[in-house]
C-alpha cells in the first residue's frame, strides 16, 4: 500500500458514490448538508476545492497498486486535527484502513505533539471496524470521541 498526498481537497466519482451511500449515517451530516455538497459538485460528480483547501490540512489517497481504495483526511480545527477515513466497499476487510491511517499519521508527522481526534457517529454501520482501526493506531476513547495525543486544556495548579 502507498499513500499520495493531494494538494487540495477533491472528491472523485468513487468517493462520490461512497458518500451518497454512507454520507448521512457515517459522517453525521444532515440530509440538507449532503444535498448542498452534491449541488456544489455538479452533474459531473467531481469536486476540486482549491478555495476550500488549507495548507495545514492533509489529504491522502490510498492506493494498492494503481487502484484507489480509500482516503484519509486530517483537517486542522483550532488545536486539533479531525480525522476522516474511508475505504471503499470493494476493498474493506483487508487492513487498508489501519495501514492507510498509520502511513498518513507518519507522513504528516502528527504522531508526536499534535492531537488528532475522530468521532464515530452512533448511526454508522462501520462503528466496530472503525473502533478497531483507531485503537490499533493508538487512539483512546475519551468523552465519546477517540483521541491520539490527548491534551488536557485545564489543570489545577496547587
Amino acid at each position: 500500500m502507498r499513500i499520495v498526498r493531494q494538494p487540495i481537497r477533491q472528491i472523485d466519482e468513487i468517493e462520490y458514490e461512497h458518500f451518497k451511500k454512507y454520507g448521512e449515517n457515517s459522517y453525521g451530516i444532515s440530509a440538507e448538508e449532503l444535498k448542498g455538497i452534491f449541488v456544489e459538485m455538479g452533474t459531473e460528480h467531481l469536486y476540486h476545492a482549491e478555495e476550500h483547501s488549507y495548507g495545514e490540512d492533509y489529504y491522502y489517497d490510498l492506493f494498492v497498486g494503481e487502484q484507489l481504495v480509500g482516503k484519509v483526511l486530517l483537517l486542522k480545527l483550532a488545536r486539533v486535527y479531525q480525522l476522516d477515513l474511508m475505504v471503499f466497499d470493494d476493498y474493506k476487510g483487508n487492513g487498508y484502513a489501519t495501514e492507510g491511517l498509520r502511513l498518513a499519521l507518519e507522513q504528516s508527522d502528527l504522531t508526536e505533539g499534535h492531537t488528532v481526534r475522530a468521532g464515530i457517529p452512533p448511526t454508522s454501520p462501520h462503528q466496530e471496524a472503525m473502533r478497531r482501526v483507531l485503537e490499533k493506531n493508538g487512539f483512546e476513547k475519551r468523552h465519546g470521541l477517540y483521541y491520539l495525543n490527548f491534551k488536557k486544556r485545564y489543570v489545577v495548579n496547587h
